[in-house]
């Protein structure tokens, strides 16, 4: 059985600003790199060893996962784990998205959620069939781009917290929801919500 954890990053400059930070990257605080270390320590005290890990292309992806790893673990960047594109909003204020100003009509520019969906379950079956059957995987990536992904297993899942994990199992080509954890806010959810919790991949 292959265990997954799905890493969101720490937190950035652009989130202390309150700047939409889709493809467009911004760099990690100090906060941001410590609550990278909490993730460290969890899981080191959780003797939580990795045989392989991944991420975006992004700076502050690439950037939690080192400080995750110690530096001491190589990995390989995936373009498609990327944060969702928003378009022209990249950049900009927060407020300025449609839905924060009574908007329900989407810009053409702005990435589908569904297409979000679609890249990461592509890439993590890519993971997944390159890595072995009993490898226990780190993934470091974006708030929006794990959490669409993650209810696509457990719908009732809400949101990644900056530096928030998100633990899988994946046996044969199923995908199950575990657990989600907060340690860098020291919350911990053992279980979020109900169902089946599981996903198919189909190749």
């Amino acid at each position: 059985m292959r265990t997954i954890y799905l890493v969101r990053h720490g937190q950035t400059l652009f989130n202390v600003h309150h700047k939409i930070q889709g493809t467009c990257d911004s760099p990690l605080t100090a906060l941001g790199r410590k609550q990278a270390e909490a993730v460290y320590q969890y899981f080191l005290q959780k003797n939580i060893k990795f045989d392989a890990a991944f991420c975006s292309t992004q700076e502050r992806a690439s950037d939690t996962l080192e400080i995750i790893t110690g530096k001491q673990l190589p990995y390989t960047q995936i373009k498609d784990l990327h944060e969702k594109s928003h378009g022209e909003y990249e950049g900009q204020d927060e407020f300025m998205l449609p839905w924060r100003r009574g908007f329900s009509r989407i810009n053409a520019a702005m990435e589908p959620d569904e297409h979000v969906e679609q890249r990461m379950e592509a890439a993590i079956t890519k993971i997944i069939d390159v890595t072995h059957v009993d490898d226990t995987i780190l993934i470091a990536g974006h708030g929006t781009a794990l959490r669409l992904f993650a209810q696509k297993i457990n719908p009732k899942f809400k949101a990644f917290d900056n530096c928030g994990i998100v633990k899988l199992s994946a046996v044969d080509n199923h995908l199950k929801f575990v657990d989600y954890v907060a340690p860098a806010k020291g919350v911990c959810l053992n279980k979020v919500g109900q169902g089946s919790n599981e996903l198919l991949i189909v190749r």
